[in-house]
């Protein structure tokens, strides 16, 4: 992909994005990790989108300056587990153990790759026992639940009942998780949101907007966290 560089501006790298179906020059700043793309059309010379981005310096880098920095997991390090920041310490310790506020991991072996597992796995394991709760409560079935690193949705429900959630849901709070089980769930019944669905999320699990909204101030923040790929 292109890349456009703004005069005296190294740190501001954008993506160039051009698209037949597209009828003038957008900016867009990416909520998750600050990447800044721009948008036009194809017939269009690269100094125009120059142009309009220096246009648009002082909006980009105010827009950069506040989103936090990337946190990359080593030793040391405090990531939020179901909302409770903890710290990664290496022990002679056969696989990651949790105990109070300390997350042990084995001292010879990859430390973010040793946490991305253990995140992974302990997501599965209360989605897995939320999901069936909130599914048997709703008195229909789950076909399978899976686990991604998505960007643009914390979790999907598909036409055949097959539920994709994000991992990193389980570094949020854990009413804000048992809230995106029950919202996925809930489209089991509807596949829309409408008011019906938006009942049915209460039925299943309560009063639901102190958790979406948190989702929505606090979910880019839980892509800070860089792991080994």
């Amino acid at each position: 992909m292109t890349k456009i560089f703004l005069n005296n501006e190294p740190d501001l790298e954008i993506f160039l994005r051009q698209q037949s179906n597209a009828h003038r020059i957008t900016l867009r700043v990416s909520a998750l990790d600050g990447k800044i793309t721009i948008t036009g059309p194809n017939d269009l010379d690269l100094k125009e989108f120059k142009k309009f981005a220096e246009s648009k310096k002082s909006w980009l880098k105010s827009k950069r300056q506040s989103f936090e920095p990337p946190v990359f997991v080593s030793e040391g390090v405090k990531i939020p587990i179901l909302g409770v920041k903890t710290k990664i310490t290496c022990d002679e310790i056969q696989k990651p153990k949790k105990v109070g506020n300390l997350l042990y991991v084995n001292t010879k072996k990859s430390v973010s790759s040793q946490v991305k597992k253990y995140l992974t796995e302990l997501c599965r394991t209360h989605l897995n026992f939320m999901c069936q709760g909130f599914s048997k409560r709703l008195g229909s079935k789950i076909r399978k639940v899976t686990l991604r690193d998505t960007r643009s949705r914390w979790g999907s429900c598909s036409s055949d009942a097959n539920l994709m959630f994000s991992w990193r849901l389980v570094m949020a709070p854990e009413d804000v998780l048992a809230y995106v089980a029950a919202h996925e769930v809930a489209h089991l019944k509807h596949m829309n949101h409408s008011k019906d669905f938006w009942g049915t999320v209460e039925y299943l699990f309560g009063p639901y907007k102190k958790e979406r909204a948190w989702l929505k101030q606090n979910g880019p923040l839980l892509h800070r966290y860089k792991f080994e790929s």
